[in-house]
This record gives C-alpha cells, sequence and structure tokens, in this order.
C-alpha cells in the first residue's frame, strides 16, 4: 500500500485506496463516482461596448482517477474553460452551464463557500509558476497558509512539517533548504514542482493542469509528467489537463477532447483519437505534425486560419478550413455525436449513420 506521511504524524491513505460510500453507506454507484460533472459550460467576457462568447457548450463527465486532455491550438478555449470550473474570472465573464462536484454546482455556490472549493476540492496548476508564487513569501510560509486555512493543519509546527513532506513528495531532494526559499532561487522546475505541492497539499478530488510543461526543457517536462502521473496513482484524483501538444497528450493518457473554437469537436480514449481520428481537424492536427517519413521542408498543414474570437461563422467553425465541407456544414453547427462506444464527434458528414441491416430491422449492421 502507497501512503504518504502527513505533518502529523500519522499515515493519509490515498483517495484510490478509499473506499467510497454512496447514500446510506451502501457502496458508490458510478454517476456517485464521478466528481466532475460539466454540462452545456458557457463562458462569456463582458466589457461596456462588446459581449465575446469564448466557451460555447462545453460538456464532458471526469471519473475519479481518471484523466481527460483537452487538446487545441492557441485561442480554442481550452485554458478559459478550465479556468470557468473554478469561477477565477469574477465579474468579467458571465459562466452559465452547470459545473458539479460532488453532486454541488459550483456555478451556484455563494463565493464565500467557493473559496472553501478550489485548493481544498479541485485545485489548479497554472502554466506560469513565476505569476502563481508570491515573489516576496518564502515557499515554505505559502504551502503552509493552505494548509491552514483549509483545516488541513491546525498548528504552525505541524503545517511546517507538511509542507516540507509535500516538497519531498513532489521529488524536491532538500526540502528543508527549499521550504525557506523564495521563488525566484528556484528553477523553472523546482518552481513548477512547488506549485504541483501547493496543488496537491489538501488532497483534491480534481486537479486542473494548464499547461504545467509549457516553460519547461524537455527533460524537465518529462519529469513533471511523470510526478504527475505518480501523484495521480497514489492519491486517486482526476486530471484535467490543458495542453497544445499532442505528444503530452499521447504520453499522458486517458480521455481526449479535442477544442476548436470554443467547442469539443471530438472526443474518446487517448489512444483512439490519436491512431483513429475522426472529426477532420483532429486529423489535420495529427497530420501537420512532423515525422521522420515527412519530406523535409514539406509539413502539411491545415487551411486558413482559426475563426476571431467571438467571431464565428454560422454552421459548423471548422466548415471555411475542412476539405470535406459540404453545403449543410454551413447552415448548421453540429452537436457532439457518439460515434462508437466512448467516442464523439462533431461532424456528421465524416461520419455518416450506418446503415441498417435489412435482415435484421432495426439493428445497425
Amino acid at each position: 500500500m502507497s501512503e504518504l506521511a502527513s505533518g502529523t504524524g500519522t499515515m493519509v491513505t490515498p483517495r484510490a485506496e478509499r473506499p467510497e460510500a454512496g447514500p446510506g453507506g451502501a457502496a458508490a454507484t458510478p454517476a456517485e463516482m464521478a466528481p466532475l460533472e460539466v454540462t452545456d459550460l458557457r463562458t462569456t467576457f463582458v466589457s461596456r461596448t462588446r459581449r465575446t462568447e469564448v466557451v460555447r457548450g462545453v460538456s464532458f463527465t471526469l471519473r475519479r482517477g481518471e484523466t481527460m486532455m483537452l487538446l487545441g491550438e492557441s485561442g480554442s478555449g481550452k485554458s478559459v474553460t478550465a479556468r470557468s470550473i473554478m469561477r477565477l474570472y469574477g465579474s468579467s465573464a458571465e459562466i452559465g452551464g452547470q459545473v458539479k462536484l460532488g453532486g454541488r454546482d459550483l456555478l451556484d455556490l455563494p463565493e464565500a463557500e467557493l473559496r472553501s472549493v478550489r485548493g481544498g476540492q479541485v485545485a489548479l496548476i497554472p502554466q506560469d509558476p513565476t505569476g502563481a508564487l508570491d515573489p516576496l513569501r518564502r515557499i515554505g510560509s505559502q504551502l503552509t497558509e493552505v494548509l491552514r486555512v483549509h483545516g488541513i493543519e491546525h498548528t504552525r509546527r505541524a503545517a511546517r512539517a507538511r509542507a516540507e513532506e509535500l516538497l519531498r513528495t513532489v521529488g524536491i531532494p532538500d526540502p528543508a533548504r527549499v521550504a525557506t526559499s523564495f521563488p525566484h532561487e528556484l528553477s523553472g522546475g523546482m518552481r513548477q514542482r512547488a506549485v504541483i505541492a501547493l496543488a496537491v497539499s489538501c488532497d483534491p478530488q480534481v486537479l486542473i493542469a494548464d499547461e504545467p510543461t509549457t516553460a519547461l526543457d524537455v527533460t524537465v517536462q518529462a519529469q513533471i509528467l511523470e510526478l504527475l502521473a505518480d501523484l495521480q496513482h497514489r492519491l486517486g484524483t482526476a486530471v484535467l489537463m490543458v495542453t497544445h501538444d499532442v505528444g503530452v497528450a499521447g504520453d499522458f493518457g486517458g480521455r481526449i477532447g479535442v477544442m476548436y473554437a470554443g467547442k469539443l469537436v471530438e472526443e474518446g480514449p487517448a489512444a483512439d483519437v490519436l491512431s483513429a481520428p475522426r472529426h477532420p481537424y483532429t486529423k489535420g492536427l495529427l497530420e501537420s505534425l512532423p515525422t521522420p517519413e515527412v519530406e523535409r521542408g514539406r509539413l502539411r498543414s491545415i487551411v486558413g486560419s482559426p475563426p476571431g474570437v467571438g467571431e464565428f461563422p454560422d454552421g459548423c467553425v471548422f466548415a471555411p478550413r475542412c476539405p470535406q465541407a459540404v453545403a449543410s456544414c454551413h447552415e448548421s453547427d453540429p452537436p457532439l455525436l457518439r460515434i462508437a462506444p466512448g467516442r464523439g464527434a462533431a461532424c456528421p458528414v465524416a461520419n455518416p449513420p450506418r446503415p441498417v441491416d435489412s435482415a435484421e430491422p432495426g439493428r445497425a449492421a
């Protein structure tokens, strides 16, 4: 049994090894095992002169211990989706739909109650650790504050011991020294590990990682991904990771949700989506990657450019760039259709309905 030591000297059993119970102590049903259910999430930024819809009807379910990657190019709405779940935009954005965590809709919670959820039940690993850490406070001080605010530890001594244990857990070899260091005294990789320690300090149900390896070199990037996978295995945490890197999405596994212009256009197991894409946009992304078989200087690209933020055309937003587009694509925006068990794609042209076998009416061939 893998265990994490707490600052009080007791042992913390990882969530993956804790028995889940439903109402009345009965075994939890599959629905109850889903810590995060996002339904028709919509985010609109509001200013004095305009309203700009950035996230347009995103829905997915993330179960305990599961990983989901939000994959797409810059400006597709990945990070806004992730941050909207935690309501981090304040009064500058209107967020609609439902974001249920343990049966509670986070979009309906009062701000005071939401503060206890952030960091405690849902935690964020931001893209820029330098900007996320307070430059005027030592790393240990920032960790102990989180532990005491959320009631994990009640004394300074216990919180300091737990902070050092967390730093050791994320692979920092000299946690006592790092705990007394300021952020500018650490390398980029060490700062990212410190931010991960902050994120997992309260054993959250859901961990949102917003491009956690963007500013790191390839070697450190691999170490951080390995660390996240190890922590997920030990704690049983559900992970929602935002990335524009197809390689990272493939390495981390789980499920992939491909985003384009604020919508999910394809979803499914990572291996299936990357080996047999069912949406023209996903196929175009994969074909643009450099491989040993591609002749030098002849990388393929997707024709045209993504639409501007809030400037979405009628019909399917990818139709102006799509090699498979037909007239109907410019008339209606297709929803995410179930095309196979565990697979969805928002393209009826690339995934036409299967014919019905005349010998067995009512059954798909």
